[in-house]
């Protein structure tokens, strides 16, 4: 049965490939997944925590049939407990490449004392970094830099964020909830010089994180609207991909693409993700299960 599965996805992907790229053929190829969202404990509505690494070792295996430079995980690798990390990390290892963590809000739904393990065992220290493919500048960001649940309780930085939430409050922002965070000046300042950068380069941009900069539904970046301002200074940039909100979304906000992916622990599909194509003059994501296939062009 798992030869059959195999051979099938193959025989998908060379069918996708003849009918959409003909004779062009894309300088290299990521996979992009989020949300698994993991944890030994009975459904809630539509999230099948303990149903997820299926999903997720089916979605491996389905981005192993493709070459790719590398995979990215948009955050909530778990929903909560640091028992919880074992088991996707274990599925992740099956990756033929390797995979890239970004921080979620529920990978830090810890007690205080395993806060500071999380990026230890996500291989991801200071939770933002960025590193180039070809003429493509990626850039991970650390959504969490500013967060209740990123920090110990009584923590300056835990009450920076209580302040910023606060803020937020009296103001009426739909965002304002203690499961969002946003980027800290440090990291703003250093996103800042890593597009300009990548500008002088004449380089491309794709960002990772894991909360949405747009639509503004809610579910948005603490300081959302600092960092659009900023991305609108750089032309370099293409896309911002984002998790958290499992049902996804598209936005194309001038000539950047804003994607969301879906979310594994609510997938309805056998394998949920996508692999993304680059090309010199646009972006071309291939959906896996109920992920939608779209072209973004760069602008």
């Amino acid at each position: 049965m798992k030869l059959f599965v195999s051979l099938t996805l193959i025989m998908i992907n060379i069918i996708f490939t003849e009918q959409v790229y003909g004779q062009e053929k894309p300088y290299f190829s990521f996979g992009v997944i989020t949300d698994v969202q993991y944890a030994d404990v009975d459904q809630a509505g539509e999230r099948n925590y303990r149903g997820s690494p299926v999903i997720l070792s089916k979605t491996i295996e389905a981005l192993n049939q493709h070459e790719l430079a590398f995979t990215v995980h948009l955050g909530d690798l778990i929903d909560r407990d640091f028992d919880s990390f074992a088991k996707p990390l274990h599925i992740l290892k099956g990756s033929n490449a390797k995979v890239y963590h970004v921080f979620g809000n529920h990978d830090f739904d810890l007690q205080d004392e395993y806060k500071k393990e999380v990026p230890k065992i996500l291989e991801n220290p200071k939770g933002y970094h960025s590193f180039t493919l070809g003429e493509v500048v990626f850039v991970v960001l650390n959504g969490m830099d500013n967060s209740l649940p990123g920090h110990t309780l009584g923590s300056s930085e835990y009450r920076r964020a209580a302040t910023t939430l606060e803020n937020l409050e009296k103001a009426g922002a739909n965002n304002a909830k203690p499961w969002n965070g946003g980027l800290g000046k440090k990291q703003t300042k250093w996103l800042s010089k890593t597009l300009a950068s990548a500008q002088e380069n004449k380089n491309k941009v794709v960002i990772f994180c894991h909360y949405p900069l747009l639509p503004e539904n809610g579910l948005q970046l603490w300081n959302n609207r600092e960092i659009l301002s900023i991305m609108d200074s750089y032309s370099g940039v293409v896309a911002y991909f984002s998790g958290h909100h499992h049902t996804g979304n598209y936005v194309v906000d001038k000539g950047v693409h804003h994607l969301t992916f879906y979310g594994i622990v609510e997938s309805k599909s056998q394998v949920l993700g996508g692999v993304v194509h680059v090309f010199g003059d646009r972006l071309e994501l291939t959906g896996l299960g109920d992920q939608e296939s779209r072209v973004m062009p760069f602008r």
